[in-house]
């Protein structure tokens, strides 16, 4: 009994991830899981092609796939043979097979995640149980949750710069009580930023924590930076040999020319997206966002909690930055929080689907905000804490699988189905494809949906699916219309009645957000 109680946390997050691994199984699948697929299968062939002698400059399916790298996609393969097993159960479709059953691996990464960032936490705060309900908070948090059950890049990314972030913080912490850095936790350091490279080339950003870090620690360590040079030199050289060797294997397009990494950091930059992204019921275009574009979706997607949390700093400054070790820790975070966030705004990083390609930063700022909740009072952060998982836990049963559309409170004060995006990812045309299936649609009937390839994967084989461009070609009539969640911002089809509506309601409130309409037009 003493040993369960002791490990109490372990025991639950056990059983918390096979509960969220059989939820991934039941969602949707989305068109990037199907993109980044088509490019692990052509990596795949460079890979036999090397080892065979042939040649392997094989073309991609279209310009930036060739950029990408296969790290969670070469880790996540294993684990798929396991799970296959099981979604062969659900379905007998091969592909959706071969999707699905990846959805376990980013949930085992997140969950992962989630350790180290209690491991953070307790570097911080020296307070175990603290760290524990921190790290539960963080894990039931539904906007990543619900990402947590498919989202095969930024996830698995978030993961991995949260486990770099503790190697970061345990080198700095060791080296400034003991003036001493590890082989191992350097090796280790390497190995993850390779990785993390390995899963979106953007990863660069995190030399910025690095850097920044290294200011901090060295600053407060009266040492000159000769002298930390000449410690450490070697281990940085370490550090950069093993990051390169598995930023290479994970990279076999890069093989036959290096120069490709370049450019890659150049497309992910201004990565060309003709999509909008309804923002405070504006449509803000990637190629030309607004300064108050990360901002707003901040202040709509972060916990009420965290918000407060933040605004603590004023207060608890001084409590912090006396203990030289947390200052640098705590100091270096919030730094690198605001570098990497103003260096999007200055160099107008093209972002869209609100904030998912900045997901990495959001454990940063829980991190941030749980610390000064923590300086300002153990007694009310242990209780707001408390009641925010019992929040969250809610809310994930009422609005699954949607949970990523998740917004905080404040959203209660607008129109959400008017401002903000929901269902982007169209996670909705699982439950939409269980409605086509229900109806005995006709031979001379089709489908038309601008997310065919995501509905296809769930609904019958013998079923006529054609995109709207075939629609006046074909002359098709009847006819169903699926219209997901952006493309039912651009009106309805005439002479076509609604016969379905995929919405939730959220955040307590009696509006409904709608998701995704079927429509049977004559």
């Amino acid at each position: 009994m003493k040993v369960i109680l002791k490990n109490y946390f372990y025991y639950l997050i056990f059983f918390y991830t096979i509960i969220l691994i059989f939820l991934s199984l039941k969602v949707g699948i989305t068109h990037d899981e199907s993109y980044h697929h088509t490019v692990w299968l052509i990596n795949k062939k460079i890979y036999l092609n090397y080892l065979l002698g042939a040649n392997y400059d094989i073309s991609f399916p279209e310009y930036g796939a060739n950029f990408y790298g296969i790290g969670f996609q070469f880790f996540s393969i294993p684990l798929s043979f396991i799970t296959n097993f099981i979604t062969a159960n659900i379905d007998s479709v091969s592909e959706t097979n071969i999707l699905i059953s990846k959805h376990p691996t980013i949930v085992l990464m997140f969950i992962i995640s989630g350790i180290y960032f209690k491991n953070i936490i307790n570097l911080i705060t020296n307070h175990k149980f603290f760290s524990e309900i921190c790290a539960i908070l963080f894990l039931s948090y539904p906007y990543i949750l619900g990402h947590s059950f498919f989202n095969t890049l930024d996830v698995p990314f978030m993961s991995i710069w949260v486990i770099c972030t503790y190697y970061i913080i345990k080198i700095s912490s060791t080296f400034f009580i003991t003036k001493k850095i590890f082989i191992k936790d350097v090796i280790y350091l390497g190995l993850l930023t390779g990785f993390l490279l390995s899963i979106r080339i953007s990863g660069v950003l995190i030399f910025f924590e690095y850097l920044i870090f290294l200011i901090f620690t060295v600053s407060n360590s009266d040492i000159t930076i000769y002298n930390f040079i000449k410690i450490t030199y070697q281990k940085i050289i370490l550090f950069l040999v093993f990051l390169s060797l598995l930023f290479i294997i994970l990279h076999p397009n890069y093989w036959n020319d290096f120069a490709k990494i370049y450019y890659a950091i150049l497309y992910m930059g201004q990565h060309i997206q003709t999509v909008c992204t309804v923002t405070l019921g504006t449509c803000m275009k990637a190629q030309n966002l607004p300064s108050t574009y990360i901002p707003i979706w901040l202040f709509f997607k972060l916990p009420i909690l965290i918000l407060l949390g933040l605004i603590t700093f004023p207060i608890v400054e001084k409590r912090i930055f006396l203990d030289k070790k947390n200052g640098i820790i705590i100091g270096s975070l919030i730094a690198s929080c605001f570098l990497i966030i103003l260096s999007l705004i200055f160099f107008n990083v093209n972002l869209y689907d609100e904030i998912r390609q900045i997901l990495f930063l959001i454990p940063i700022i829980f991190i941030i905000s749980l610390s000064f909740l923590f300086f300002f009072s153990k007694k009310i952060s242990f209780l707001l804490i408390s009641l925010f998982i019992i929040f969250f836990s809610i809310q994930n049963i009422k609005i699954f699988p949607y949970n990523y559309i998740w917004l905080n409170n404040f959203s209660s004060f607008t129109k959400v189905n008017n401002v903000f995006e929901a269902d982007y990812w169209g996670v909705s045309t699982r439950n939409i494809s269980n409605y086509i299936n229900s109806k005995n649609i006709k031979s001379n009937e089709c489908v038309i949906s601008s997310r065919n390839e995501a509905i296809k994967i769930f609904t019958k084989k013998d079923l006529c699916f054609v995109n709207f461009k075939e629609l006046h070609k074909k002359n098709l009539r009847p006819f169903y219309v699926v219209l997901i969640e952006r493309t039912l911002k651009k009106g309805i089809p005439n002479n076509c009645s609604e016969v379905h509506t995929e919405n939730i309601k959220m955040n307590f409130t009696n509006e409904k957000i709608d998701l995704a309409k079927v429509y049977k037009c004559n």
